[in-house]
């Protein structure tokens, strides 16, 4: 997994806290009630008869229930609820090839700095909103790639793609929702983003099979998520209906994972505007720990 070692917290009001409760621990000291020492000196037997006391009674003679703090609890639970309730989570991925290293701002705040092709950041968790994203060449502000407002909804995981070349003006940035929900012990979960701008539609195959995994998949467009077996695979890539691999990729799936594999670089790397050849870049979307 290619993970950007880029992130800067800024002012941008983002954290790493997964969505779910949090469990908030009450803990009550028992304080016991003193003896008079008075009886301690004069060497009798001691005794405690506190446990034997009665609980105290309120104004009506009704005895008084313990303290309750399971208010406080729920009330903490509530609070991490309404958090994941407005809540979503980004990241981005510099799949353009011959896009120099970038920065990232999201509402004017520097948020991914000096990332290079083929990175794919970690999520941020960001309160539900409209974002101004910018995107600049790295360490230059005034070199703008993309400028455009991001809508980042509720209790989802969105990815932000770079996307096309600069040389031929076909950059851009689209964004893909993830799906990061629970994934069986045995199965992984994969879907594929195809970013090569000089490969046609492609479909990948595990190696042997005749049946894609994916067909027909067209520059900028993601699969749809399949699940299979965890287990390690060789992905051919192949043009759309032939039966020739192009390249052949080994892929290691764990169980209770999901990914995104992002297709990225030229196919015939010696015509493009830079040497970056075609390969899989795969990305932990969730995972059970």
């Amino acid at each position: 997994m290619a993970t950007s070692g880029f992130l800067r917290m800024a002012k941008l009001p983002v954290s790493r806290r997964r969505f779910g409760g949090t469990i908030a621990i009450g803990i009550v000291a028992l304080a016991g009630c003193a003896d008079d020492p008075d009886d301690a000196d004069d060497g009798e037997d001691v005794t405690d008869d506190s446990a034997d006391e009665e609980p105290p009674a309120d104004d009506n003679g009704d005895e008084e229930p313990p303290a309750d703090d399971s208010d406080d609890e729920e009330e903490d639970d509530d609070e991490a609820d309404d958090d994941s309730e407005t809540e979503g989570m980004v990241r981005a991925v510099h799949g353009s090839p011959d896009a120099p290293n970038v920065d990232v701002y999201f509402d004017d705040e520097l948020t991914l700095e000096d990332v290079p092709f083929r990175t794919v950041s970690d999520y941020l968790t960001v309160p539900a909103s409209a974002y101004d994203v910018v995107i600049t060449a790295a360490g230059d502000e005034d070199t703008v790639v993309y400028d455009d407002t991001v809508d980042i909804e509720a209790d989802s995981a969105v990815t932000l793609v770079a996307l096309g070349e600069l040389e031929d003006d076909s950059f851009e940035v689209r964004g893909f929702e993830d799906d990061v929900s629970a994934v069986d012990d045995d199965e992984a979960r994969v879907k594929v983003i195809h970013a090569s701008p000089d490969a046609p539609n492609i479909d990948i195959v595990p190696e042997g099979s005749d049946d894609p995994l994916f067909a027909d998949l067209a520059f900028g467009e993601a699969s749809e998520s399949e699940t299979v077996p965890s287990d390690t695979y060789e992905l051919e890539v192949r043009a759309a209906g032939e039966e020739d691999a192009v390249e052949t990729f080994s892929v290691e799936l764990d169980g209770a994972t999901a990914y995104s594999a992002f297709a990225m670089g030229y196919l015939d790397p010696e015509s493009a505007p830079v040497d970056e050849p075609l390969d899989l870049t795969v990305a932990v979307d969730t995972e059970d720990e």
